[in-house]
C-alpha cells in the first residue's frame, strides 16, 4: 500500500530534466509536460484532467472532443475505465500516446485522518476474465480479487506482461491516414521510438481495429520481446481510438 503522503523523491530517469525540478512531479516532467508545451506552442486549445479527477468527475471528460493518455499511464480505477468508456461511446476521441497504460486496477483509499483518495494498491489486471486466468496460471498466482475488464476492448491493445525494453516504429500501413504526407512505406522505421514499455497483445478483430505498426522488441539484454502493434479503430459517433502503445 502507498500513500500520496509520503515524501517524494527524483524519478530515476530524471538526467532528461534538471535533476531538482523532478523532485515530487513524479513523472509529469518528463511526459506530461513537453506535450502540454508543444500542444500550447501549435494554439491548440486544451484542458487538463487529472487521474482523480478522471476517477471522480466521469461527465468532465465529455465537454472536450479527445482525451488524451500521455507517458507512463499504469495505474487504473475500475471507474476511471468506465467514464473513459463513457465517454468514447459519447462521441470523444481517445489517443493512448503512452505505453505500460491501463495494467493494474487500483483502489483510491482514504488516508488515515480520513482524507479521501489517498492511499493505492495494486490489485487486479485490466485483462479480462479468460486473459486475467491464464495469467495467474502461467505466473502460479493466487488472485485476490476478481478479473477487471479488458483494457484492450478500450484501448485497442495491451501491455505484453513484462516486456521491457525497446525497438523501432515499423510502419505496417502506410495507406493510412495517420501517415498522411510522412512519406513512410511499409517497413520504414523510426528508430527508438518504442519503449520502454510498450503495448501488442491487441484485442479481437470485433472492433474492427487496424494495425498501424508492426515492428520487433528487444530488452535490455538483446533477447527478443513481444513485437509493438500501434492500432487504430472507430468509435461509435465518427470518433477514432489511438493506441502509439510507447512510453517514449
Amino acid at each position: 500500500w502507498v500513500s500520496f503522503d509520503r515524501p517524494y523523491a527524483n524519478f530515476c530517469q530524471s538526467h532528461l530534466v534538471d535533476r531538482p525540478s523532478s523532485v515530487g512531479s513524479g513523472e509529469f516532467l518528463l511526459w506530461e509536460y513537453p506535450l502540454s508545451y508543444w500542444m500550447e506552442q501549435q494554439g491548440y486549445d486544451v484542458s487538463y484532467i487529472s487521474n482523480m479527477d478522471t476517477h471522480r468527475h466521469g461527465p468532465r471528460l465529455q465537454r472536450a472532443k479527445g482525451f488524451i493518455s500521455v507517458g507512463h499511464d499504469e495505474y487504473w480505477t475500475r471507474e476511471m475505465y468506465a467514464n473513459v468508456s463513457e465517454a468514447r461511446d459519447a462521441g470523444v476521441n481517445l489517443a493512448f500516446m503512452s505505453g505500460n497504460t491501463m495494467l493494474f486496477t487500483v483502489p483510491l483509499l482514504p488516508s488515515t485522518e480520513g482524507q479521501p483518495h489517498r492511499i493505492i494498491r495494486r490489485e487486479s489486471l485490466f485483462y479480462g476474465q479468460e486473459f486475467y486466468e491464464q495469467m495467474v496460471k502461467q505466473r502460479g498466482l493466487k488472485p485476490k480479487y476478481p478479473a477487471a475488464p479488458d483494457g484492450a476492448l478500450l484501448m485497442g491493445g495491451r501491455f505484453p506482461f513484462g516486456s521491457i525494453g525497446g525497438g523501432d516504429w515499423t510502419c505496417a500501413n502506410p495507406d493510412h491516414w495517420l501517415y498522411d504526407g510522412t512519406g513512410m512505406k511499409n517497413g520504414d522505421t523510426v528508430q527508438g521510438l518504442v519503449g520502454w514499455e510498450w503495448h501488442g497483445d491487441p484485442a479481437s478483430d470485433k472492433l474492427g481495429m487496424e494495425f498501424l505498426t508492426h515492428g520487433e522488441t528487444k530488452g535490455g539484454d538483446g533477447k527478443p520481446k513481444p513485437p509493438h502493434i500501434a492500432t487504430i479503430y472507430d468509435g461509435p459517433k465518427d470518433n477514432v481510438v489511438f493506441n502509439a502503445g510507447t512510453i517514449w
